[in-house]
């Protein structure tokens, strides 16, 4: 009996209990799922954004362009311009053009963070010249942007060519003392769109680029491999077939430890060790089952990977891009040093030496 009444008591209780209910009805929405942001010779932001529609069921782009002083001004112009609602909210990614990625992008990612309602999740990237120009040759050739681009990264990311960002991956990284980030960078080469490396940022603004082999380093260096590595390196040049010249392994399971090995302002030294195994997946020579054939290509590819591996770190440099995160380990381990310096100055001028130990350890299935 008792049991019964608590019961009653509960229900008459939930009855009449006022609620909060707060509801944004997507069938009232135009779904945005790319965009594109480019500076204006007036210094505005020209927007271009991609609204999946549906025509006898069949997925197609709808492009909506304006001009604006702010990014919500934009979402207030566009509005205007299509039928429902503009809705953000499922946005994949953010392209931004190279002219804007040179200035604080915080200034235009800002409303994304405060705005409960944004995607947060989606990827941010580069594109060389202007965003909106991706977006629109995309577009005539009938695709689905943001599959096509987000489709791109994820490649990218598997083979170690493209880091693993995203608009809320690189936020607290934008305002860190001690490490930069880099992103995706895409380019129109013969009217075609490609993922053709990576923009390096340091800071909030973009200061650099490397290539698709370069990002590949650069990530083994930071200990951020993909599924894949793939390296190819010249090992000669006498062969009268040119491919014969070259060899082409995968880098298996390395390791990347970096040590200071000074702390003086104006004279900091950073060592970088690599170990790392390779495993053969192109040799047109053959001759792999000779160790000493297998000892001499182990040296080629050290030398060739040390001397990759110094000409990027001079690249991320000359950008003032820490990818590394050495400002990071030195304001968590000598913060008293750390105090001293002008990180902004000194990280150029810094001296960072690589060293590679590599052994050969797979030749594929042929003996």
């Amino acid at each position: 009996m008792k049991k019964n009444r608590i019961l009653i008591l509960f229900i008459i209780g939930s009855l009449t209990l006022s609620g909060c209910w707060d509801q944004r009805l997507l069938k009232n929405g135009r779904l945005v799922f790319s965009s594109a942001f480019d500076l204006t010779p007036e210094g505005n932001i020209h927007a271009t954004s991609i609204i999946r529609d549906f025509k006898e069921g069949v997925p197609t782009n709808t492009e909506v362009e304006a001009d604006a002083r702010t990014i919500r001004e934009l979402r207030m112009h566009m509005d205007r311009k299509i039928s429902g609602t503009f809705e953000p909210s499922k946005n994949r990614i953010f392209l931004l053009g190279e002219s804007l990625a040179k200035k604080d992008v915080y200034d235009f990612l800002d409303i994304f963070y405060r705005d409960p309602n944004s995607s947060i999740s989606a990827k941010l990237a580069v594109a060389e010249g202007e965003a909106g120009d991706i977006l629109r040759l995309i577009e005539q050739k009938n695709v689905l942007i943001s599959e096509f681009l987000i489709e791109s990264i994820t490649s990218a990311e598997s083979f170690t060519g493209a880091p693993k960002v995203n608009l809320q991956s690189v936020c607290t990284t934008m305002f860190d003392e001690g490490k930069d980030f880099f992103v995706p960078l895409f380019k129109i080469k013969d009217e075609e769109v490609i993922m053709d490396g990576t923009a390096l940022f340091h800071k909030r603004a973009m200061s650099g680029t490397l290539s698709v082999p370069e990002s590949t380093l650069m990530l083994i260096l930071m200990n951020q491999k993909g599924k894949v590595a793939r390296v190819v390196t010249k090992v000669d040049s006498g062969h009268k077939v040119n491919i014969e010249n070259y060899i082409t392994y995968n880098l298996v399971d390395p390791k990347t430890k970096l040590k200071i090995i000074s702390t003086t302002p104006g004279n900091i030294q950073v060592e970088l060790t690599m170990k790392t195994s390779a495993s053969i997946v192109e040799f047109p020579q053959d001759k792999l089952t000779d160790k000493a054939k297998i000892k001499e290509l182990e040296k080629q590819i050290k030398e060739h990977l040390e001397k990759e591996t110094e000409e990027v770190i001079q690249k991320i440099q000359e950008a003032n891009s820490d990818l590394l995160g050495i400002g990071r380990e030195l304001i968590a381990f000598h913060p008293k040093d750390w105090e001293q310096l002008d990180w902004e100055k000194e990280y150029p001028t810094i001296t960072i030496k690589p060293t590679i130990d590599l052994k050969i350890v797979g030749n594929g299935i042929i003996n």
